[in-house]
């Protein structure tokens, strides 16, 4: 089931990531070859590169890849690494469920508006924060798992 999720969260990465490309790369051939603009573009661009980064911290907290202070964490006697080690995980689960609580108060919040062009509903868009920060979350928590023996 992990394997699956893990797949699941990289592959959307990658889809978004190539979306992005190919919309932007659409834009601005309109504008300069076509001399004219798909009005849509903009927004497609701006909802997947939102979904991207909060899928893409997921994947960076699943991967212990996020800003660390190893060297100095290294210098540390036994104990005290231990514990550094035990707090990184557990400061990324509460910063993690902020951002799913407040994320879901603002896609509850968005939940009647619509974007411009697109009429998409925002809490589409908005709906990035609680699954990124859930996803963050239950990363964290399996790091936190590992690293308690």
């Amino acid at each position: 089931m992990r394997k699956i999720l893990d797949s699941g969260v990289e592959w959307a990465c990658i889809l978004l990531l190539a979306i992005i490309t190919v919309d932007l790369l659409l834009g601005v051939f309109s504008r300069y070859v076509l001399e004219r603009t798909f009005v849509w573009y903009d927004e497609v661009a701006r909802a997947c590169f939102i979904w991207l980064v909060f899928l893409g911290a997921a994947a960076a907290v699943k991967r212990g890849a996020h800003f660390g202070l190893h060297m100095f964490v290294e210098l540390m006697p036994p104990p005290l690494k231990r514990a550094a080690l035990l707090l990184t995980p557990l400061t990324v689960i509460v910063f993690s469920a902020a951002i799913a609580w407040q994320g879901w108060a603002l896609m509850r919040h968005g939940s009647a508006q619509t974007t411009a062009v697109m009429a998409m509903p925002v809490s589409w868009i908005y709906a990035a924060m609680p699954v990124g920060g859930a996803l963050m979350g239950f990363y964290a928590f399996l790091l936190l798992w590992e690293r308690r023996a």
